[in-house]
């Protein structure tokens, strides 16, 4: 997948601001057949999948809001099938 340079720039961000708050990146842009996984972090005991959303306004929740309930049923299926394939 290409990323629009915005896009890129605010993954980049994200993953900075992450790795500074003493998280470890285990993955970037983990595609499957059900969609893709931008972040894929872990500290000590957690591993988290992370959705990077910009958006320039905060109208209808902002980026929170841009994450639909069909857009999370496509993570948790995305990330379902990193862990099959990268058990803990």
């Amino acid at each position: 997948m290409t990323l629009k340079p915005i896009g890129q720039y605010w993954e980049q961000r994200a993953e900075h601001f992450l790795l500074q708050n003493g998280l470890q990146l285990i993955a970037r842009n983990f595609s499957t057949s059900s969609g893709e996984i931008d972040l894929i972090m872990r500290d000590d005991s957690h591993i988290a999948f992370v959705e990077v959303r910009y958006r320039n306004t905060i109208r209808f929740g902002g980026a929170i809001g841009s994450v639909t309930r069909a857009k999370q049923q496509k993570l948790i299926k995305c990330a379902r099938a990193f862990l099959v394939k990268n058990p803990t």
